[in-house]
C-alpha cells in the first residue's frame, strides 16, 4: 500500500477524466490483483439514472463495490447522491459498498446500514495503516473494518436507555413520567454531543448525582433549565438555552436508584453524534418492557428500504425539477413551493420515514440554492441563507402508539440540528420546533364514534401501515373495532388486509397531481404482499389505478423491519396525464437465479440484516397486480364456470384426531374390524406431487349420526377422546371472543364426529365415478395436475376439479391454464409458491369456445400421452418434482416433447396464435364470453363441449392412489 501512495504522490495530478482509470488500476494492484480488468471489474459502466438518462460509473466490481472518482480537491459531500443513485440501480448483483474518491481521500459507504454518512473516511496518506476499510478490494473474502459504523453504537445506546426505562417500570415509577424522563435525557445526551449543550455538562451532572435525591434535583433541574424561555444566566445551568416548551413542558424529575444512575452514566459515555435517530426510535421502542430481548437483537427498517418510497415520491420529482430549471424565476418559484410542501405519514411509528423525508428535502433545498448561486451569483448567498424555509413543521404524522409518537417528535427535533450541521449553514437550532400539532396520537382509521379519522392535508403521503392479514383481524384486534372499521370503509372488501385501508384512504386524501403543481398528489406505501391479489388488491390498488398511475413498485421482498414478513411497495401519482409521469416505470423484484443466490451468500451482511437482493426492469406499465405482464385484474367472473360448480377444495377435517398413521389404523382395525367401513386413505398436496401415494388414513363418518356410530364403539371412543374436547374448546374460544364464527362452531358441535368441512356437493359428484382431477392447492411452477381415485379422502390442501375426461385434463394441464394460474393465483411470502383460487383463477378462466371434434380428440390424446410419459419416468425412487426439475435443463426429453404437444393441441383448440401474447388472448376471450353470457348467447363452459357426440370415449381409467 505504501508503494501505491508513493506512486500517486509522484505521478497523479488529480484529473478525473484523464487519470481515474490508471489510478484505479494501481489501487487494485495494491490490493493483490493484476489490475482492475483482471479482477473482473469494469470501468465506465452504463447506469440508468432516476431522471431517465444514462450515466457512467467509473468502476463497478460486482458484487463488491462501485467507485466514483472526482477531481482532486472536490468536495465529496456534494456527490453523495450520485454515489447512492449508482448503487441503487446497479442490479442485479448490486455491489455491497460504494466509494467516493478525489485522489486524496476515500469515503466508504455501506448504504444497506448507514445512508447519510460514510462508514469510513481514509486520507491517501493514511491508507498504508487504515486500509482495513477497503478490505473488500482484496481477492477472496476479507471482511472490512470500519471506524465510523453508527449502527452498533445506536443499538448499544438504545439498549442502555431501554434497560433503564424497564428498571423504572419494574419499581413502579409511573409509566408516563418514566417515558418523559427517558425522552428528555435522550435529548440531553444528543444535545451535549451535537453542540446544543456545553460539552461534558450532562456527564458532569450525572457524576454529581450520588443519591436518588441528587438525581431528582440535579437532572430534574437540567430539564427545568432547558424549559426556561429566558435562558439561564447563572448557577449550575448557566448558558443552557431554551429548548422547547413541548418536549420539556413537564420537566421529569425522578429519584434514580444506583443501577439506573450507572446505566445513564454508561449511556452518556457514547458519542451520541454517531447515534442515528432514524433507527434509534424503532430499536428503543421495541426494547421497552422486553426482558429477554435487547435492542442489539431487534430488526429495524433500514434507511435504504425507506428510500424505496421517499425516493420516488419526494426526491425524484424535486430533483428532476431542480435539474430542469434554467431561469432565476423558475428557481425562485421552486423555492417558494418547497416552503409550503407538506408530507404525511399516517402510521408514523417512531418517525423514521418522516426523518428520512425531512433530511432528503433539506438536501434538495440546499441543491436548489446552490444551483441558484452557481447560475445567478447575485441572487443568493448560500453561506448566509437561512435554513428555515423547509422546517419540521412541514411534516405530519399520526400513530396509535402514544410513546412512539413522542419518540417521533424527538426524532424530528434532532433532524433539524443534524441538517444544519450536514449542510454547513448558520442558523440557530434552538428553540426546537414544537410538533405537538403535527405528530398526533390517534387512530388513523376511525374516531371513537366510528367515523373516518380526519387526516392532516398534505401534498404527499408516505409510510408503512401495520401488517395484519384479513383472517387475523378479529384474532388480534377487538371484534367491535374491526366491525366499526369495516362499516366506515364499506368500499374496502372485508377480506382485505388491514394495510389496505391506508392505501384506500391515502388515495382518497390526495389531491390530483396537475401541470400547475407537479409535486402534490403522490404517495408511496409499504403493504403486505397480498395488496396485489384478490380482495386486498380490489380494495386498494385497483381503486388507486382508476384515478392514478403506479410509477414504481417492489413486486415482493423480505422486509427489513422486525416483522418476519414479505412486503410489496407501491408508489403512485394521482394522475393519468402522461406528461406528468416518467416514460419508464421501475418494477423491482427478487430474482431467482443461482448466480444471485451465490452473490448474496458471498456478501458480508450482519446477522440482523435479511439476505435478499432486488433486480429492476424498466417497464411501460405497472398493473395493480404490481406486474408488467398483461393486466388480467379486470378479468370477469364467468357464470358458466360457477354453475354448475366444478372446482372444489378437499375435505377439511378441522381436527387432527380424525387422522391416523398406518400403525394406529392397523391397531384400530385389530380391535374393531368393522371400522374398515369408516377408514379411507387420506391424500394431501405434498404427497400428490411426490410419490402420488397416500401415507395416512382418516375416519370419515359422513352421513352417520351418533346412533349409527354406536355400531363402532372403539371408533366412537377414539373420536370422543381425540376430537370432541377440541370441538368444545373451539366453541368456548369463539364465544369468549364474540366472533362471527360462534354460530358455525355451535352447529359443528351438533355433528362433532364429522369433518369441519365435508364438501357435500363434491361428494355428490364423486359418487359413481372412478377418478377426479386434482392438484396441490399450493404449488410452484411448473404446475402439476393429476387424476386421482375417488376412493381416496382428498385433503383440503388439494384443489379438485369435477372432471374425469382426458380433454378437460388436457386443458387444465396446458400452458394457457397454468399461465392464468401463475398470474391470477396468490403468491406466498417466498414469492415462488402460488395458491390456486377457485374464485380468481377457475371462475375467470375461459375455455375454448368452438373446438372441433378433431381438436378435442387431439387434446385428449396429448393428455393421455403426457400421463403415460410421466408414469414411465417414475422409476427407481424418482418423484414427480425431481422428474419435472429436468425441464429447466437444456436438451431433449420425452417429457418436454409431451408438454409441447399438449400445449400445441390446446392452442389450436382455442384458435389462438402461438406468436401472440397468450394472456392477452385469454383476457380478450374472457371479456367476449362474459359479454355473450350477458346477452344470453350460448357459450361453451368448462368440460367436454356439449356438441361432442361420444363423450364416454374421452374417459380412460388411469389414476393415482
Amino acid at each position: 500500500m505504501s508503494q501505491f501512495t508513493t506512486w500517486v504522490s509522484s505521478h497523479i495530478k488529480g484529473d478525473e477524466k484523464g487519470e481515474a482509470q490508471i489510478f484505479l488500476d494501481r489501487l487494485f494492484k495494491g490490493f493483490g490483483h493484476e489490475g482492475w480488468k483482471e479482477a473482473g471489474a469494469t470501468c465506465e459502466e452504463r447506469v440508468k439514472s432516476d431522471t431517465g438518462g444514462t450515466s457512467f460509473a467509473d468502476l463497478v466490481w460486482k458484487p463488491r463495490v462501485v467507485i466514483e472518482m472526482k477531481k482532486r480537491g472536490a468536495n465529496l459531500n456534494k456527490h453523495y447522491s450520485q454515489a447512492f443513485t449508482y448503487w441503487t440501480y446497479l442490479v442485479p448483483n448490486r455491489p455491497r459498498y460504494a466509494v467516493l474518491c478525489n485522489f486524496d481521500e476515500f469515503w466508504v459507504y455501506d448504504f444497506e446500514t448507514q445512508m447519510d454518512t460514510p462508514v469510513e473516511k481514509i486520507k491517501l496518506a493514511e491508507l498504508p495503516k487504515k486500509y482495513g476499510a477497503l478490505n473488500f478490494l482484496f481477492p477472496g473474502e476479507v471482511k472490512p473494518v470500519f471506524g465510523n459504523h453508527h449502527e452498533e453504537v445506536t443499538r448499544e445506546a438504545a439498549d442502555k436507555l431501554a434497560t433503564c426505562f424497564n428498571y423504572m417500570i419494574d419499581r413502579k415509577v409511573e409509566r408516563g413520567l418514566a417515558q418523559r424522563f427517558i425522552l428528555q435525557i435522550l435529548m440531553a445526551f444528543f444535545a451535549e454531543d451535537i453542540g446544543l449543550l456545553d460539552k461534558y455538562l450532562v456527564k458532569r451532572l450525572l457524576d454529581e448525582c450520588e443519591s436518588p435525591q441528587d438525581s431528582y434535583d440535579i437532572i430534574g433541574g437540567l430539564f427545568e433549565a432547558m424549559n426556561r424561555p429566558e435562558g439561564n444566566q447563572g448557577g449550575r445551568y448557566k448558558g443552557v438555552d431554551y429548548f422547547n416548551g413541548g418536549l420539556f413542558a413537564q420537566p421529569a424529575k425522578i429519584e434514580l436508584d444506583t443501577k439506573e444512575r450507572i446505566l445513564l452514566k454508561e449511556a452518556c459515555d457514547f458519542d451520541w453524534s454517531k447515534v442515528r435517530p432514524e433507527i434509534f426510535g424503532t430499536l428503543f421502542e421495541h426494547s421497552l418492557g422486553k426482558k429477554q430481548r435487547h435492542a442489539s437483537g431487534a430488526h429495524f427498517t433500514t434507511p435504504v428500504d425507506i428510500m424505496k418510497i421517499v425516493g420516488p415520491t419526494i426526491v425524484e420529482p424535486w430533483r428532476d425539477a431542480i435539474e430542469r430549471s434554467k431561469t432565476l424565476t423558475e428557481m425562485q418559484a421552486l423555492a417558494h413551493r418547497m416552503q409550503t410542501f407538506t408530507v404525511l405519514d399516517p402510521a408514523c411509528g417512531s418517525g423514521n420515514f418522516l426523518f428520512t423525508a425531512y433530511r432528503e428535502l433539506k438536501r434538495l433545498e440546499a441543491a436548489l440554492y446552490a444551483r441558484m448561486a452557481e447560475r445567478f451569483p447575485r441572487s443568493v448567498d448560500p453561506k448566509q441563507r437561512s435554513l428555515g424555509f423547509v422546517t419540521t413543521t412541514n411534516f405530519y404524522g399520526m400513530d396509535v402508539n402514544s410513546f412512539a409518537v413522542e419518540i417521533a417528535k424527538v426524532t424530528m427535533m434532532l433532524a433539524h440540528k443534524l441538517s444544519i450541521d450536514e449542510l454547513h449553514v448558520s442558523e440557530s437550532a434552538l428553540p426546537l420546533d414544537n410538533l405537538d400539532r403535527n405528530i398526533l396520537h390517534q387512530d388513523a382509521l376511525i374516531t371513537a364514534d366510528g367515523q373516518p379519522t380526519p387526516w392532516p392535508k398534505a401534498d404527499v403521503i408516505v409510510g408503512n401501515p401495520p401488517y395484519l392479514g384479513a383472517k387475523n383481524l378479529k384474532r388480534d384486534l377487538p371484534a367491535d373495532y374491526v366491525n366499526r372499521v369495516r362499516k366506515a370503509y364499506q368500499s374496502v372488501p372485508k377480506m382485505a388486509d388491514l394495510c389496505v385501508y391506508w392505501f384506500y384512504r391515502a388515495n382518497e386524501e390526495l389531491a390530483d397531481c396537475t401541470k400547475a403543481d407537479r409535486f402534490k398528489g403522490r404517495a408511496g406505501l409499504v403493504g403486505t404482499q397480498n395488496i396485489r391479489a384478490n380482495a386486498s388488491r380490489r380494495g386498494g390498488l385497483d381503486y388507486i389505478v382508476e384515478s392514478g398511475t403506479l410509477v414504481e413498485a417492489v413486486e415482493n421482498q423480505p422486509w427489513s423491519g422486525e416483522a418476519e414478513v414479505n412486503v410489496s411497495i407501491a408508489n403512485w401519482v394521482k394522475s393519468k396525464d402522461e406528461t406528468l409521469l416518467p416514460t419508464d416505470r421501475r418494477l423491482w423484484f427478487v430474482p431467482r437465479t443461482s448466480s444471485v443466490k451465490k452473490a448474496r451468500a458471498s456478501r458480508g451482511e450482519g446477522p440482523t440484516h435479511k439476505r435478499y437482493e432486488l433486480d429492476m426492469r424498466l417497464v411501460s406499465h405497472i398493473s395493480s397486480a404490481l406486474s408488467d405482464k398483461t393486466d388480467v385484474s379486470g378479468a370477469l367472473t364467468l357464470d358458466c364456470n360457477r354453475n354448475p360448480q366444478r372446482a372444489f377444495q378437499g375435505v377439511t377435517p378441522g381436527y387432527n384426531g380424525f387422522v391416523l398413521r398406518p400403525d394406529a389404523a392397523t391397531a384400530l382395525l385389530a380391535k374393531e374390524p368393522g371400522a374398515q367401513d369408516l377408514l379411507r386413505s387420506y391424500m394431501i398436496g405434498r404427497e400428490l406431487n411426490s410419490t402420488g401415494k397416500s401415507t395416512r388414513y382418516i375416519i370419515d363418518a359422513y352421513g352417520l349420526d351418533l346412533t349409527d356410530l354406536a355400531s363402532y364403539p372403539k371408533t366412537l371412543a377414539h373420536l370422543q377422546r381425540a376430537v370432541l374436547p377440541k370441538v368444545q374448546e373451539k366453541v368456548k374460544t369463539e364465544r369468549a371472543k364474540a366472533s362471527d364464527m360462534v354460530k358455525a362452531r355451535e352447529d359443528h358441535l351438533e355433528r362433532w364426529w364429522t369433518f369441519w368441512a365435508q364438501r357435500t356437493e363434491l361428494r355428490a359428484w364423486l359418487a359413481g365415478r372412478k377418478r377426479v382431477i386434482a392438484a396441490s392447492r399450493t404449488q410452484r411452477a411448473p404446475f402439476l395436475f393429476h387424476f386421482v381415485s375417488t376412493d381416496l379422502a382428498h385433503g383440503d390442501k388439494l384443489q379438485l376439479f369435477a372432471f374425469d375426461d382426458d380433454y378437460s385434463f388436457g386443458i387444465l394441464q396446458s400452458h394457457p391454464h397454468c399461465l392464468w394460474y401463475d398470474t391470477k393465483g396468490t403468491r406466498l411470502k417466498n414469492e415462488v409458491d402460488v395458491n390456486y383460487s377457485s374464485d380468481e383463477v377457475f371462475a375467470t378462466f375461459p375455455w375454448p369456445q368452438s373446438p372441433s371434434k378433431t381438436c378435442v380428440n387431439e387434446v385428449a390424446g396429448a393428455a393421455r400421452n403426457l400421463r403415460a410419459v410421466r408414469s414411465a419416468t417414475l422409476k427407481g425412487g424418482a418423484t414427480l418434482r425431481s422428474v419435472y426439475g429436468t425441464l429447466a435443463m437444456p436438451g431433449k426429453s420425452a417429457l418436454k416433447e409431451a408438454h409441447a404437444a399438449l400445449d400445441a393441441a390446446v392452442i389450436k383448440a382455442y384458435g389462438f396464435s402461438a406468436r401472440k401474447d397468450c394472456l392477452g388472448q385469454l383476457l380478450a376471450l374472457n371479456q367476449q364470453v362474459a359479454a355473450m353470457i350477458k346477452a344470453c348467447t350460448p357459450v361453451t363452459g368448462p368440460g367436454i363441449p356439449d356438441g361432442y357426440s361420444t363423450p364416454a370415449t374421452l374417459v380412460s381409467n388411469d389414476s393415482l392412489g
